[in-house]
């Protein structure tokens, strides 16, 4: 049976494009840092803490609860020191551990590192306005501390590793909110700041966009951040296909995550209108394995299988993130090995992903962008 060993992967290295900061820091790491800064906490004891924030199937099972805990994770992140820590953190522990399939609890890479994903680029995604403390702190200070941490983390690399931010718009926010955020990025992007892109996150039922108003609002806010473009929708049915179809349309992402609508609409209904839009426009799809499963978005690994199976039929590109590692305490590296051993995947399927990653990301490129084909130069980690 192949393992992660027997990949080969891009010249340009290994790209994950799509880790919130929320839950990309160590459990461990959120409760020292609550304890340091004085935060009180929902809870009594670490014990209690860790157990509340690991997202496990027996408390997810939805979206909606899947996100549930994250609020703790971004109120421990407030501030711009915080904010600072946790990106240098989430994006150093993920560049030392270099895509091993296992880590321990303190953060170490527990296997060789000949079977390690050659990690090379990461894009992490927060909502700067979830941790600024309500208008405590001021967010432009907020989002600039966020920055330096990428910053570092590129300079301790020596190159080695790019990294870039993404800034979340809330389907849970107000209007007037993420018009900030929209008009925000785009500043901070034409400073020079490593703000790569814009997205939609949050809980789909919170505002599906299933109005036509509210949709052509948020395209403007897309349009006024003018960086990368990738959105959340389709992973719970709050959305169904017409507004799936009608977010894509505005939104005009060049990446989507977790667009099980599509898929969902032609098992269950033969329609492959979302599947053929997506090919059409060259959309690459996001892909979180664990995070899938956890929020039953997808409902088993075999699933996983037939999705990907979906998506080649279609010719539509796709890639695989972790979503939040450290909550779910899970690597890129674990995440494919799990559709490696179920069978849910090919060597093939993960090879095109990692190429197609490498294709899509917004982080600027060291060198000219290759389109994947036939003669695409990879190299062997065996």
């Amino acid at each position: 049976m192949p393992t992660i060993s027997d990949l080969s992967f891009p010249a340009e290295g290994v790209f994950e494009v799509h880790v919130h900061l929320g839950g990309a820091v160590p459990i461990h790491r959120l409760y020292e840092s609550a304890v340091d800064r004085g935060i009180r906490l929902p809870v009594q004891t670490y014990d209690e803490f860790a157990d509340l924030l690991h997202r496990r199937s027996d408390n997810s099972g939805s979206l909606e609860k899947y996100l549930e805990i994250y609020e703790v994770a971004e109120r421990i992140q407030s501030g711009p020191q915080a904010l600072r820590e946790s990106v240098l953190i989430a994006l150093n522990g993920a560049a030392r551990t270099g895509g091993s399939t296992r880590v321990a609890a303190e953060g170490e890479a527990l296997v060789p590192l000949p079977q390690r994903l050659p990690l090379t680029g990461i894009e992490l995604r927060l909502n700067p306005l979830k941790r600024n403390g309500g208008g405590i702190w001021d967010l432009d200070r907020v989002m600039l501390a966020a920055c330096s941490g990428v910053e570092e983390l590129q300079t301790a690399y020596k190159g080695r590793v790019q990294a870039g931010l993404i800034v979340c718009l809330g389907r849970d926010l107000p209007d007037e909110q993420n018009e900030i955020l929209a008009r925000k990025t785009a500043l901070w992007a034409s400073k020079g700041l490593p703000v790569v892109g814009v997205d939609l996150a949050g809980p789909e039922s919170a505002n599906p966009l299933s109005d036509p108003v509210s949709l052509r609002r948020m395209a403007e806010f897309f349009e006024t951040a003018a960086v990368g473009r990738t959105v959340h929708c389709g992973e719970t049915r709050s959305i169904n296909l017409d507004t799936f179809m009608a977010t894509v349309r505005e939104l005009k992402p060049h990446r989507i995550g977790h667009p099980l609508a599509a898929a969902r609409a032609l098992w269950e209904d033969g329609d492959d209108r979302g599947l053929r839009m997506l090919a059409e426009r060259g959309i690459v799809a996001e892909l979180c394995v664990v995070s899938n499963l956890l929020t039953r978005a997808v409902e088993n690994v075999e699933q996983y299988g037939r999705l990907l199976k979906t998506l080649d039929d279609y010719g539509i590109e796709y890639c695989f993130s972790t979503d939040a590692p450290a909550l779910q305490k899970s690597t890129l590296a674990s995440e494919l090995e799990l559709l490696l051993s179920r069978g849910a995947a090919t060597l093939d399927q993960l090879e095109r992903s990692l190429v197609s990653a490498a294709r899509c990301t917004f982080l600027p490129r060291k060198a000219a962008p290759r389109r994947r084909s036939s003669d695409q130069s990879v190299v062997s980690m065996s």
